[in-house]
């Protein structure tokens, strides 16, 4: 990034860095001169200038609201209980290399550091969330441990044999191409390397239903779901000994639904949401959306674990 754009004594849009800072840390553009009343003044313009509320894009109101409702860094409903159900099992620890597919604003990854000692590279495919992820992550004294990387998963290509764990929460159903996908996890997998994943898949319905067109293309970026027994056959075929195939839709539910119940219950307690209210508004119908669909069978979220088996010289 140029200098220019990186000043905030620019006439240009403020950069990511600056706008996060102001978010964040409550001080002014103009170098923190201004009172309490000037910067919260500027902070509900700079609202205005995202446009409405839109899931389409992550613009930083919707990135605020996202936070707002799910939890510090977070773009999906992964509370630190369900985080650990994901990680624990994987024996993580300082000499191992993780990787998170799907990293978003870097709330998982950064807590997987902090909870395992452990070096983490986040991958994701919109280059905004990396921004605020790699901003957010400078702010926690983290930088050292963790490194995002913006990739495409339709044609996804890390280096080969880079990590020992590699997790992923909510993160692929969008991915049409998911057997070129876990053909590259298990290749970025050293021998014995593991691969934990949560992901919006089908049972009994066919991928192409029509009654999964509404949710489908309201989706942000599109969804691809696909059963998971085909799920199993795909990553089987990469070369993965699959043990777990756990339905955990209710868990998932209850933790969605649960984050809904905080978050109406702090603000019925006088915390105020203020100009980020109808951006939440708007979050919740995504999430009710999908919640919707799987109330009614449609759609489930299914927990895999699958091992790279050692190589045999």
């Amino acid at each position: 990034m140029s200098a220019e754009s990186d000043s905030p004594e620019t006439d240009l849009k403020p950069s990511i860095k600056h706008r996060l800072k102001a978010w964040r840390d409550g001080y002014e553009l103009d170098g923190g001169k201004q009172s309490q009343k000037s910067r919260e003044a500027e902070a509900r313009e700079a609202v205005i200038d995202d446009g409405p509320p839109t899931v389409k894009g992550w613009s930083l109101a919707r990135q605020q609201s996202v936070v707002t409702l799910i939890g510090e860094g977070m773009t999906r409903c992964v509370p630190d209980d369900a985080k650990a159900m994901m990680t624990q099992p994987l024996g993580i620890n300082k000499a191992l290399s993780v990787a998170e597919l799907g990293s978003g604003l870097g709330g998982f990854s950064r807590w997987v550091s902090e909870q395992y000692d452990a070096y983490v590279t986040g991958y994701d495919s919109d280059q905004i969330l990396q921004d605020a992820a790699n901003e957010m992550t400078k702010m926690a004294g983290l930088a050292r441990k963790i490194n995002f990387l913006h990739c495409d998963f339709e044609n996804f290509n890390p280096k080969q044999r880079s990590a020992d764990v590699v997790y992923s929460s909510e993160a692929l159903f969008p991915v049409a191409n998911k057997a070129g996908c876990f053909a590259a996890v298990y290749k970025m997998l050293k021998p014995s390397g593991q691969f934990m994943m949560s992901d919006y898949m089908l049972e009994g319905i066919a991928p192409d239903a029509p009654e999964l067109n509404p949710w489908r293309e309201a989706e942000p970026i599109g969804a691809h779901p696909i059963d998971v027994q085909e799920t199993r056959k795909l990553l089987t075929a990469a070369g993965f000994e699959i043990s777990i195939a756990e339905n955990i839709t209710n868990e998932y539910k209850a933790n969605v639904l649960r984050a809904f119940a905080d978050y109406a219950s702090r603000t019925s307690n006088g915390e105020k949401s203020g100009h980020l209210h109808n951006w939440i508004l708007n979050e919740g119908e995504l999430w009710m959306r999908r919640i919707k669909e799987m109330e009614a069978g449609r759609l489930k979220v299914f927990r895999i674990y699958g091992r790279k088996p050692v190589e045999i010289v």
